[in-house]
């Protein structure tokens, strides 16, 4: 059985970019909440100064020296920062990591309610691989490095990272068997979440590919969704 796909035109990522509840500022001010148990300064103010400089100093580095190498002095280099604001803020360098996966799970648990609060699975799939895909263009750094320092990440944490892409993967696998339906398939509902979940993973892993795209990043998402719509 193959259902016709018809984009919803209001999910677009201009749309969306709109209404993201996680512009820069509101985002360091839910994590600095969030955290508390792991950011020394007490004063929100002051918190998601720093925090702001040091995430963006560390989204700097990483790429070029890896999470494991990057030391508090490199830190202090890049953020202008005092040693005590570096550890005040951020009291050892597993709690960067630790953040980021806090931050990339907070939006992605976001977008799965959205997902749920709609009854049509053909509407609740586009708001989630449009939501994924959106979300992760928009925070790119911060889902890049997740997808890349996991192993970096204290190995509870680790375990949390890895269960958040196999919740993902799910998700998607649950709205997917819907569109099914008790009919014989040719593609696994698991196997075709697997799917939409790596071409999620493409756009923001490789942004040197996309910044002069054939297509526009609205054309992308239609296109990863009428692909499952042509496979069910």
């Amino acid at each position: 059985m193959t259902i016709e796909f018809v984009p919803e035109k209001v999910l677009t990522f201009a749309d969306f970019k709109r209404r993201f509840d996680y512009d820069e500022d509101r985002l360091y001010a839910l994590l600095f909440k969030r955290n508390q148990e792991l950011i020394g300064i007490r004063r929100e103010k002051f918190a998601v100064r720093n925090l702001k400089k040091i995430f963006r100093a560390t989204f700097k580095l990483v790429p070029k020296i890896g999470f494991q190498a990057m030391s508090l002095r490199d830190l202090l280099a890049e953020t202008g920062l005092s040693m005590g604001g570096v550890y005040l803020t951020i009291t050892n360098k597993d709690n960067i990591a630790i953040i980021v996966k806090d931050a990339v799970t907070l939006v992605c648990e976001d977008i799965v309610e959205r997902a749920r609060s709609e009854s049509d699975p053909a509407l609740a799939l586009e708001i989630l691989v449009k939501g994924y895909l959106y979300s992760s263009l928009l925070l790119q750094p911060w889902f890049h490095f997740l997808y890349f320092e996991t192993r970096s990440l204290p190995l509870k944490h680790q375990d949390d990272s890895k269960n958040l892409e196999r919740s993902q993967a799910a998700e998607l696998e649950r709205l997917i068997s819907q569109l099914q339906g008790e009919i014989d398939q040719d593609y696994p509902a698991d196997f075709l979440a697997t799917m939409v979940l790596t071409m999620v993973q493409e756009r923001y892993l490789k942004p040197w590919k996309y910044k002069q795209p054939a297509s526009t990043i609205d054309e992308y998402a239609d296109n990863c969704l009428r692909l499952v719509h042509c496979s069910v």
